[in-house]
């Protein structure tokens, strides 16, 4: 009776690695396509064109993570994938630095359009007044 137990543990054993395995594949093979959606949401993101070659290099490692799928290697594609999510952060953070960088240059030029604007104000202000003062001492 003993044999026939451990043959039985063992082929539970094995559906169980093999159910373990399987499952991991197709969680990276979601991965990769998330993955392969997210850098061409980021390209959408990236209208100032800033990151291109950052979003080359996230794709060609798509391709390297689809490739080691395709032979079964899976940890290295857990590898790959992880050195993707990785880069597309770094992406979305520098597309939001340089989005925030303009922002912050937009709203420096209009500072100093509105202090320009005070300046001529003030001068107009000054010289209307010194008319004001040469008026008032003709008519005297």
């Amino acid at each position: 009776m003993k044999p026939i137990r451990n043959g039985v543990l063992a082929l539970v054993l094995l559906c169980a690695g093999h159910a373990f395995a399987s499952q991991e594949a197709e969680d990276l093979k979601r991965q990769i396509e998330s993955q392969r959606a997210a850098a061409t949401d980021l390209e959408r993101l990236d209208d100032r064109h800033l990151v291109t070659d950052e979003i080359t290099l996230l794709k060609s490692w798509l391709d390297e993570a689809w490739q080691q799928y395709s032979k079964e290697e899976y940890k290295k594609v857990r590898e790959v994938v992880d050195r993707c999510i990785a880069q597309a952060e770094l992406i979305r953070q520098k597309i939001t630095a340089a989005k925030m960088t303009a922002y912050a240059n937009d709203r420096e030029a209009a500072v100093r359009a509105t202090h320009a604007k005070i300046d001529k104000t003030k001068k107009a202000l000054l010289d209307a007044q010194s008319t004001k003062k040469a008026l008032e001492m003709t008519s005297k």
